[in-house]
């Protein structure tokens, strides 16, 4: 089984919990890796390497990770309410419910990226990289598109 046929698979699990209300991870493949403090303390010595972690159902609101690498990592229902992640790679990366309201997301890559329920009110995705993102649910108001554009709404994405 290569990466691709996983990741289908592990999509798919998360799409039936999510779909039948369940949004506890833990101990499972989303479960959390290590906590806030940790994180923002190893942002803070210049690590910038975070791929394929674990950050399920953290409070991470107002966290600085501009140019932090988030390659396929697990953000599940964590809120990200106002964190700066200008220039930040977020593709492949599972934000399914997360919250990202009023998050500066200025130049990331979220390519593949994983935004079902999603709440992107007020976020800043200006010049991001949005190629293959599924974001059936995601929520969007007031929010600067990739192109620049203001996406007034409410509006909710459809799959």
């Amino acid at each position: 089984m290569d990466a691709y046929e996983r990741r289908a698979i592990e999509v798919q699990e998360l799409l039936q919990r999510f779909d039948a209300g369940d949004f506890d991870f833990t101990n499972s493949f989303f479960s959390t890796d290590m906590d806030a403090s940790e994180l923002v303390r190893r942002y803070a010595a210049g690590e910038r390497e975070f791929s394929d972690i674990g950050l399920t159902s953290l409070d991470l609101s107002s966290i600085n990770l501009v140019g932090v690498n988030l390659t396929g990592a697990k953000l599940v229902s964590t809120n990200l309410t106002g964190a700066n992640l200008t220039s930040a790679n977020l593709s492949y990366a599972y934000l399914a419910g997360a919250n990202l309201s009023g998050a500066n997301l200025m130049n990331a890559n979220l390519t593949g990226a994983f935004l079902i329920g999603a709440n992107l009110e007020s976020a800043n995705l200006r010049g991001a990289i949005n190629e293959g993102i599924q974001d059936h649910t995601a929520f969007y108001h007031n929010t600067i598109m990739p192109n620049g554009i203001v996406e007034v709404g409410p509006y909710w994405a459809e799959g």
